[in-house]
């Protein structure tokens, strides 16, 4: 008996030493954690263990490592690819259970890391089975779409994944096909043993017939009686509802649906086309009634659910809507996948594949949680963490189903790790080191994240090790620079405010430092103070990588002083102060020249330019060399007190400004131009002075307008009167004149400003030429008179108050030549007369006034010519005509103007004489000599005849005659008792006298007598005429009559003494005619 206890307890010991290397083997997998430890110094915080990647000193990584130590692996290369360095490697050391690592590496952007982790998979436990039976629907229906077609391929897929992944012996595979009745086409067998007749059965499989989903279920539960595996599974795909079905025999309730319990597997039932029966029927005493073949199916499947550790999985193939909810009844809760199309057939498959798969994997349902460091945030592109995930291990993983999710509220998670043996997949995202944030501190080591877990199943948390970042500072170097020209005293110390460019909104952007005196005005700083009285250091670069661009901006203003900063490169900036001055400049307007002899005021106000500070008065001369010092922060004003001689003081008062040594003017923008355009007043900075910021007044005045007095003489100086003048600006603007003296020998133009002038007489004085060619001046900017001839006695001034600046000059005219007049006498037939006289009448006008003061006469065709004759309007008029002729008082109009005649019509003479009479003409030897030639009418002439007794030369009465003239016009004539009678008005012409009736007792005269009156007061024929000076001229003729019986002897004295007349007359006439052509030049 006691022998045989030994027995037993030997072999129980045994089969306990065979056990436990498996039970040691499964519980080394999932129970021991690899605990990463770490250092905290000054340094920060970092792996104790460590390494860093090739050439990069910013990033320390943990080393890998087993529970007995880590692997003292201090460098590589940090190459992602590389999956053999730094793992901590759970369970057994020479095929762990799992392993895994994060390591880092800085990118080509400074402060950015690029994270990888990787987890690693194997195989558990190898007597683990899970048994699978396909049961797929192979009715008619299963043809259309290639359901079928990707039914097989699906099927396929999984034997040959299975083998892949070197589960052949672990997995066992049937096949049960249903139509109108369900076939075992395949028992359960490993995938190893038979996995080609699995394909081949699976390659023959037809669409035909109705559809007996129960049967096919009822099949597969068979194929289960002796299965020992794990696990079962039953995949069932369908494309329709069933539409045969075994007999009822009892039925329960659930839910509002029948199942049904048990069977009679002998009875089977349906239409084939529909899920409804030929006939219903009842069961469980009347209770349910049965319509259909959903109780059945349903029932067969809540059998298997209910009494077995089966899991129904169920594929339904475009399911009408109304089926689907019964259809997801015929699978386990959760295990009912819906597909409209039959592309969804391989693919759904696939994953049961893969479930299968992985329920051998080492990690299962496999999370890693991965906080954020405080010093970090993730790199992101529209906002979205830019995450992947690769698979990097010897069998490939489905990444696809990996998901990485979280990372901006809270941790970054990496879920759906499923891994087993030879597979391995690697997270990749970036990180940034935040160098901007107040407390970050140069070249300090930041871990890149919090505690970093894996958990899985049957692995509670496996702790990843974590790499730290840096990131280096850099410094500033600041001096002061004081420039001074007066002895004005200076601080103890001054503080300046430093701008980082390209700072975040999340980064501080501003602090600020001191230099001192006592540190001789220059520093180097690598750390600053923030308003809040917070250090910071000056870190290099921003959390992209770019360099941080630190900008000293500004200082604690010093009253007085101007600031200016500059950048010297490299960090390096040199703040000059400069002692704030003042000057003032005058210039004219619009020329930009200075002027000398003005004088400001400095006013300084107790407010914004409203009261004058009593207290404050200061004075600059404009255009002075000197600098006013001693500027403090306030409102100025400088005023004019004193304007340049020649110019219009300016009352407007040229405001500014003094803010923390910054100009400002009267509208508070600040001053910082270096010149002002030509004309305006204002301010600019002058820095002509390199020890001085000097605001520098520019203020302009206008020259004050000029009068022009003009003074108009002859060439000797005299004056001259009436002169008028045109004035007429650039513009052609005229300016008007007046006479400034009655005599009007001075002519003023007034308001004249500066510009070019043309000076023009429009109307000289009387007798004197006008000037042909204007006189152009320019008055200048700077008050100088510039002429391009100069005229005579010119002076110019300029002058104070309020008083026009001037200019005088004379202006000379030269006196016109003087005309000369003489007159020519004719009488009508063109021989000259002597002895007429003639008034010459000047006018004051345009021959309306005569000239009372002015009277010259003239005697035609003497010697004498009326010369010295002025500018004006004449008229010359007989006063006493030639003895004989008539009196013309007509008055000949002519004027003498610019040394040129005109006729009373305005027409110039020009013309030399003609055979005109009545005439105006010029001296072809003297063209101021003007010539009237006037013909004078002879006057009317009164023939007297006196009838005498031939012998005793006693007049005759009684006696009638008869006149004719050349016309035939008859004058009738009769004696009167005296015997003389007259005939009047007897005009120049031929006559024919002839006695009608001699007196009684005398012989009538039998000859005619005939007679001519000439032009030139000439009697031809009988008679003698007198030309008189008052009345008519007078012919007397003494006609003898015979008394009758006594007539003349012939050869007697009365015959002779005509002949001896009529020579005497004849001859007379010859002479006079030689003498009046020789002294008219015929």
């Amino acid at each position: 008996m006691k022998t045989k206890l030994v027995r037993n307890v030997c072999a129980l010991l045994l089969i306990i030493c065979l056990l436990f290397p498996l039970l040691g083997q499964s519980v080394q997998a999932y129970g021991d954690n690899i605990e990463p430890v770490y250092t905290t110094d000054d340094t920060g915080t970092y792996p104790t263990a460590s390494w860093k990647p090739t050439g990069q000193e910013n990033v320390i990584n943990h080393q890998g490592g087993t529970v007995s130590g880590c692997d003292n692996n201090t460098n590589w290369s940090g190459d992602p690819s590389d999956t053999t360095n730094s793992y901590l490697k759970h369970g057994n050391v020479d095929d762990p259970d799992f392993m895994i690592r994060k390591f880092a590496r800085e990118t080509a952007t400074p402060g950015t890391f690029d994270v990888f982790l990787n987890v690693r998979g194997n195989s558990v436990r190898q007597e683990k089975t899970v048994d699978v039976v396909f049961v797929v629907d192979t009715s008619g229906s299963m043809g259309d779409s290639e359901r079928l077609a990707n039914t097989k391929k699906g099927i396929k897929g999984f034997i040959n994944s299975v083998t892949t992944a070197g589960l052949g012996d672990n997995i066992r595979a049937g096949l049960v096909s249903y139509s109108s009745e369900a076939h075992k086409k395949v028992e359960l067998g490993t995938v190893s043993s038979n996995a080609e007749s699995l394909k081949n059965v699976v390659d023959r499989l037809r669409a035909n017939g109705g559809t007996f989903t129960q049967d096919g279920l009822n099949k597969a539960k068979d194929m289960f009686k002796n299965s020992t595996s794990d696990e079962k599974i039953i995949i069932l795909l369908t494309d329709g509802r069933p539409t045969y079905s075994y007999k009822v025999t009892s039925a329960i309730e659930e839910e509002g649906t029948i199942y049904g319990t048990d069977f009679d597997y002998k009875s089977s039932e349906g239409r084939g086309s529909s899920e409804e029966l030929s006939k219903s029927y009842k069961v469980n005493n009347d209770t349910f009634e049965i319509k259909d073949t959903w109780p059945a199916t349903l029932g067969e499947a809540r059998n298997i659910k209910n009494n077995t550790d089966i899991v129904i999985n169920v594929l339904g193939i475009s399911i009408d809507d109304k089926y689907s909810a019964k259809m997801e009844l015929l699978a386990n809760k959760g295990h009912y996948s819906p597909q409209s199309s039959s592309v969804g057939i391989k693919e759904y498959l696939e994953s049961q594949t893969d479930n299968v798969i992985n329920s051998f994997s080492t990690i299962k349902n496999g999370n890693v949680t991965i906080p954020l460091a405080e010093q970090y945030e993730y790199v992101a592109l529209d906002g979205k963490i830019v995450t992947s995930v690769t698979s990097v291990g010897s069998k490939e993983v489905d990444t696809y189903n990996t998901q990485v999710s979280g990372g901006n509220d809270g941790p970054l998670v990496w879920s759906g790790l499923n891994l087993g043996k030879g597979q391995e997949v690697q997270l990749h995202y970036q990180v940034r080191l935040k160098t901007g944030t107040a407390d970050f501190v140069p070249n300090k080591w930041y871990p890149m994240s919090g505690e970093t877990v894996l958990t899985a199943e049957k692995i509670p948390g496996a702790k990843f090790g974590i790499p730290s970042g840096k990131a280096s500072g850099t410094t500033i170097d600041v001096t002061k620079e004081w420039k001074t020209f007066s002895q004005t005293e200076l601080p103890e110390n001054i503080g300046f405010k430093v701008i980082r460019k390209v700072a975040g909104d999340d980064e501080w952007q501003t602090a600020g430092g001191v230099l001192t005196a006592g540190d001789k005005w220059q520093k180097t700083f690598d750390k600053l103070t923030l308003a809040d009285g917070q250090e910071v250091a000056l870190a290099k670069y921003n959390k992209l990588g770019v360099d941080y661009n630190y900008q000293v901006s500004e200082e604690t203003a010093v009253e007085g002083f101007n600031t200016k900063i500059e950048h010297l490169g490299e960090n390096k900036w040199r703040i000059i102060n400069t002692e704030l001055g003042l000057q003032v400049e005058k210039r004219a307007s619009p020329s930009d020249a200075k002027l000398d002899g003005a004088e400001f005021k400095l006013v300084k106000y107790s407010d914004e330019f409203v009261t004058e500070d009593p207290s404050f008065n200061e004075k600059l001369v404009a255009n002075s060399k000197d600098i006013m010092s001693g500027l403090k922060n306030g409102h100025y004003a400088l005023i004019e007190t004193k304007a340049p001689t020649g110019y219009q003081a300016e009352p407007n008062a040229l405001k500014f400004s003094i803010k923390n040594g910054k100009f400002f003017d009267e509208a508070n923008n600040e001053i910082t131009a270096t010149n002002l355009e030509a004309g305006q007043d204002g301010f600019y900075l002058n820095f002509s002075n390199d020890s001085a910021y000097i605001l520098t007044g520019v203020k302009y005045n206008i020259l004050k307008p000029f009068t022009l007095n003009l003074t108009k003489t002859d060439t000797k100086g005299k004056q001259l009167s009436g002169a008028e003048f045109e004035l007429v600006n650039a513009k052609g603007e005229q300016i008007k004149f007046e006479y400034a003296n009655d005599a009007k020998t001075k002519l003023k133009f007034s308001g004249l400003t500066p510009g070019e002038y043309t000076l023009t007489e429009t109307k000289a004085p009387v007798d004197h030429k006008l000037l042909t060619a204007p006189l152009k001046f320019t008055i200048t900017e700077a008050g100088k008179v510039e002429f391009e001839n100069e005229p005579k006695d010119v002076k110019v001034e300029l002058t104070t108050g309020d008083d026009q600046n001037t200019l005088d000059f004379r202006v000379e005219n030269t006196p016109l030549k003087t005309g000369s007049v003489s007159v020519a006498k004719y009488t009508t037939n063109g021989q000259p007369l002597a002895d007429a006289k003639f008034k010459l009448i000047r006018y004051t006008d345009a021959w309306q006034t005569q000239d009372g003061s002015f009277e010259k006469t003239i005697t035609a065709d003497s010697e004498n010519v009326l010369d010295d004759l002025k500018s004006g309007h004449y008229g010359l008029q007989e006063i006493s005509a030639p003895a004989g002729y008539q009196l013309d008082e007509s008055v000949v109009k002519f004027k003498w103007e610019d040394e040129k005649w005109f006729d009373e019509n305005g027409k110039e003479i020009t013309a030399a004489k003609t055979e005109k009479l009545d005439q105006l003409y010029l001296d072809q030897t003297n063209a101021e000599k003007l010539i009237i030639s006037r013909a004078n009418r002879l006057k009317d002439t009164d023939l007297t005849i006196k009838k005498v007794n031939a012998l005793t030369q006693k007049t005759l009465a009684g006696a009638e005659f008869e006149l004719t003239d050349e016309t035939g016009q008859r004058y009738d004539i009769t004696t009167t008792e005296d015997g003389i009678f007259t005939i009047t008005n007897l005009r120049p012409g031929a006559y024919v006298l002839k006695e009608v009736k001699a007196p009684a007792g005398y012989v009538k005269l039998s000859d005619e007598i005939e007679f001519t009156i000439t032009e030139d007061g000439e009697l031809n024929g009988k008679g003698n005429l007198k030309l008189t000076t008052t009345g008519h001229n007078l012919i007397e003729l003494k006609v003898n009559n015979f008394p009758a019986g006594i007539l003349p002897e012939t050869g007697g004295p009365g015959l002779w003494l005509y002949v001896l007349i009529g020579s005497v007359l004849a001859g007379s006439a010859f002479v006079a005619r030689r003498f009046i052509i020789k002294k008219r030049g015929v």
